[in-house]
């Protein structure tokens, strides 16, 4: 099981940490729920902290060393892990079928965050990830990108300035967010993939197209 070793679980945080997240989070900042708040980007951000490094290679566009580099993540709680292996057992079950095992569970091993950086200096992305596995086979590893967290701000305010952009001129976005009319979205450069993922997750009419121009 060194891969789930590896992975470093869900980190729980010290006494200190915690007393001074609730006493910030109540002063200034309460009833943060969105796990891609800046408040949480003392977990990624921390110049001192180095993380485990995922991948790294060099750029044949002119980026430098880019690499992948992972950091415990504090949230989602353990709380919250048994509803979310209901949902993955749910879904598997649709996906697979009649080939699906009747029994599979899954289990949650815990969050992540993984940021795309340029050079060690430039953060350009941060994603959170989720790793579990299947109860019949432990070996058998699956992530997955949680799809609402937009951990970088400059994400949030591209979300915010195109819709409303879209909602000013006039546009069904309502049909669109429901489904009922299809969304064209074109995506110049991928990242981590967080913009994408979200918008696809939350606009269900829409179909989100992408150009990478860094390989």
């Amino acid at each position: 099981m060194n891969s789930i070793q590896r992975f470093s679980l869900t980190r729980r945080l010290s006494s200190v940490e915690s007393y001074l997240r609730h006493l910030c989070g109540g002063a200034f900042r309460v009833g943060v729920k969105d796990e891609g708040d800046w408040f949480y980007s003392q977990e990624w951000w921390d110049p001192h902290e180095r993380g485990h490094t995922v991948s790294q290679s060099s750029s044949s566009r002119g980026n430098g060393v880019v690499s992948v580099v992972a950091h415990p993540s504090s949230l989602p709680s353990r709380e919250s892990w048994a509803e979310t292996e209901g949902w993955l057992d749910n879904r598997y079950m649709e996906i697979m079928g009649r080939d699906g095992a009747k029994n599979e569970k899954f289990k949650i091993l815990g969050y992540q965050w993984r940021s795309l950086r340029f050079n060690d200096d430039t953060r350009q992305s941060t994603v959170k990830v989720m790793a579990a596995f299947r109860a019949l086979q432990p070996s058998s590893i699956f992530y997955m990108q949680h799809p609402h967290c937009l951990a970088v701000p400059y994400l949030k305010s591209m979300v915010s300035v195109g819709l409303t952009s879209l909602a000013a001129s006039k546009y069904d976005l309502t049909s669109a967010a429901i489904g009922k009319k299809q969304m064209r979205i074109l995506c110049v450069g991928h990242g981590g993939g967080s913009l994408p993922l979200f918008l696809a997750n939350h606009i269900l009419g829409a179909l989100v197209d992408i150009v990478e121009i860094d390989r």
